[in-house]
């Protein structure tokens, strides 16, 4: 089959490798330039800051077997069993209310995994899927589906998997022809809501701190993650900084520079007043970073012989990276499973 995917997530890319790997024609669409989602990497003074996810964990069998591949590679390593707490008033080295497990980084940049998946696709990056139309069984020599691209252009392909979040799934799901079989996945994924996050990311002349990250309460920041701790050496300090879904609400129409001060400002409460003179800034406005209620299934598809189409993602399953892992990676086996049969 051909198949176009929406959306270079890494529920997308998995899906994507799978399903190449298994000989059929794969090729993503991307709107933004840079690929992998919240696998998001920025390079300030020479240093990369993951600003998207900064770290993971592996409860599957299935996403555990990926890790152990990325850690052969060297794309990822172990980056410490506990974070640090920061209560509002007092600072902890270890959180006592965490559980003491692994957590992941990859040593290049997060953004490394996500173009290390994306060489066994075709990808089509800077161009944003406007809608579907539905060809139907009596297509002759057309395919089944054409993605509507917003230049115009569009994507002849089989079966269509949309990797998105859920709001933008909506948007491009809706324009089907066939909506009354597409009714119900539109009725479940209309309902999902997203925490929503400014992500700042900075450079500082300070030696780096001992502490790999805190997790903060009772403030308006969430995390502080120290990035500079994931490289081998640094003479500089990388953070991440992570505000609350609150703080982003009363600030959606306030202006960057606003505020990157008041972030900066609330972090220097929590790892001192050095944290007031940045040597470089990056901020990011999250819309969509973690869905706050998603849906109980693995992925979402309409059932159409003649028109495969399916939906993924992190809302599905759960809402870590690890869920958007197998999100894709289940639906790549059984469409393997089901269209084992079936040829280009």
């Amino acid at each position: 089959m051909v198949i176009g995917i929406i959306g270079a997530s890494i529920s997308g890319l998995i899906a994507g490798k799978r399903l190449a790997q298994a000989g059929h024609e794969v090729t993503v669409i991307e709107k933004n330039r840079s690929l992998g989602g919240r696998l998001a990497t920025v390079n300030l003074d020479g240093m990369n800051l993951d600003y998207g996810i900064s770290h993971f964990e592996a409860k599957t069998k299935t996403f555990q077997t990926f890790v152990d591949e990325l850690l052969d590679e060297g794309n990822a390593k172990i980056w410490t069993e506990e974070f640090s707490l920061h209560d509002g008033e007092n600072f902890y080295e270890v959180d006592p209310n965490a559980d003491v497990e692994n957590h992941y980084i990859s040593p290049k940049g997060m953004q490394s995994i996500a173009r290390d998946l994306s060489r066994w696709v075709d990808v089509k990056s800077q161009e944003k899927a406007g809608g579907l139309t539905y060809i139907g069984p009596d297509r002759r020599k057309k395919r089944s589906w054409m993605i509507n691209l917003t230049d115009i252009s569009v994507f002849e392909c089989d079966a269509v998997i949309i990797a998105t979040p859920a709001v933008e799934a909506y948007g491009v799901i809706q324009t089907s022809q066939n909506r009354t079989a597409a009714r119900r996945i539109i009725r479940v994924i209309d309902e999902i809501k997203y925490d929503r996050s400014f992500a700042l990311a900075a450079t500082f002349d300070q030696e780096v701190p001992d502490w790999k990250g805190i997790v903060c309460e009772h403030s308006p920041l969430k995390w502080i993650g120290n990035e500079s701790s994931k490289q081998e050496e640094s003479e500089q300090t990388g953070l991440l900084i992570q505000s609350t879904t609150e703080f982003f609400r009363k600030n959606e129409e306030v202006d960057d520079e606003t505020v990157i001060e008041q972030m900066l400002e609330e972090a220097a409460k929590v790892v001192g007043p050095w944290a007031h003179q940045p040597k470089s800034t990056y901020l990011h406005r999250w819309k969509y970073f973690r869905a706050l209620n998603p849906v109980n299934e693995f992925f979402m598809e309409l059932e159409m012989e003649d028109a495969p189409l399916a939906l993924i993602g992190d809302y599905l399953g759960g809402n870590s990276l690890e869920n958007a892992f197998v999100s894709g990676y289940n639906l790549a086996e059984y469409w393997i499973n089901k269209y084992s049969t079936v040829t280009a």
